[in-house]
C-alpha cells in the first residue's frame, strides 16, 4: 500500500488506486495521517473541515464521511479505529511518503557529516523525487497549511544537502542550475549564495562568483539593510585571492 502526500494525495494498495471521492473524506484523511497513531477528536475534525461555523448537522456529517472513509480504505487492511470521541489512523511508515522523506533526510544527515557524499547524494536525490507538488495539494485546512509551510522549509532543506554533497563530490558544474534557481527563488539565504560562489569558482567562473557576492551584498544591503555574515565575507577574500575551493 502506498499514502502519497507529497503533491495530491494518492491512495492505492496492490497496485491499485483507492477512490477517496469527496473533498471533505480527503481532508480527513490527510488530518488523520499528519497525526500518525494518535487520537483525533471529532471536535477538531469538525474545526478542520467547517471552522468556527460548524453546522448543526457537523457531527451526522463527519461520521458518515469516516464511515465512507472506513469503507475505501477496507481492502488496504490499515487500522481507523474509533477512539472515545475521536479517531486514530495507524498506517505504517514505510507506506507514507512523508515519512519515508523526513526519514531519509535526518539519515542523510549524519552521513554528510562523515564525508558519505555519494551515498547522501543518491539518497537525497531520491527523497527529493518523491515530490508531485504542494504536500497534499488540492486539500486546505487549517493543520495541512501549517504543515506545508513547515514541510516548505524540509524540503529547501533537503535540497540544499543535496547540493552540498554533490559539490563534495565534485559536481560543480551539474549543481549551477539547481543553484541558480534556488538563490533567484530565496534570494536572502546566505548559505545558497555561498554554495553558487563555490561552484562557480570551483568550475573557473572566478568573475562570476565575485559578481554572484556583488548582487547578494546589493539584494541584503537595499532589502534588509544588513551586510552578508561573516562566512560568506570571508569566501569572498577567499575567491578574491584565488584560493582552492
Amino acid at each position: 500500500m502506498e499514502f502519497k502526500m507529497l503533491g495530491p494525495l494518492d491512495v492505492t494498495g496492490s497496485g491499485k488506486k483507492i477512490t477517496i471521492g469527496a473533498a471533505k473524506q480527503q481532508a480527513i484523511l490527510a488530518v488523520l495521517l499528519l497525526r500518525p497513531a494518535q487520537v483525533v477528536t471529532i471536535d477538531h475534525l469538525m474545526a478542520e473541515l467547517w471552522g468556527e461555523e460548524s453546522p448543526a448537522t457537523a457531527k451526522t456529517s463527519l461520521q458518515t464521511y469516516v464511515y465512507r472513509l472506513r469503507r475505501a480504505l477496507a481492502p488496504l487492511e490499515v487500522c481507523l479505529e474509533t477512539c472515545g470521541a475521536g479517531y486514530r489512523l495507524t498506517v505504517p511508515d514505510e507506506a507514507v511518503d512523508l515519512r519515508v522523506f523526513e526519514s531519509s533526510v535526518a539519515e542523510v544527515s549524519s552521513a554528510l557529516a562523515q564525508g558519505r557524499f555519494p551515498a547522501a547524494a543518491g539518497r537525497l536525490r531520491d527523497a527529493l523525487s518523491m515530490w508531485r507538488g504542494p504536500l497534499l495539494a488540492g486539500v486546505e485546512t487549517e493543520s495541512v497549511r501549517l504543515e506545508r509551510q513547515r514541510l516548505d522549509e524540509v524540503r529547501l532543506n533537503a535540497q540544499e544537502l543535496c547540493l552540498e554533497a554533490e559539490l563534495g563530490l565534485g559536481l560543480h558544474c551539474q549543481a549551477l542550475p539547481d543553484l541558480r534557481r534556488l538563490v533567484d527563488a530565496h534570494p536572502f539565504r546566505e548559505s545558497l549564495w555561498a554554495k553558487l560562489m563555490t561552484a562557480l569558482a570551483a568550475s573557473g567562473r572566478r568573475a562570476e562568483a565575485l559578481a554572484a557576492y556583488r548582487r547578494v551584498h546589493g539584494i541584503l544591503t537595499a532589502e534588509l539593510g544588513i551586510e552578508p555574515d561573516g562566512d560568506l565575507r570571508r569566501l569572498h577574500e577567499r575567491i578574491l585571492c584565488g584560493s582552492r575551493m
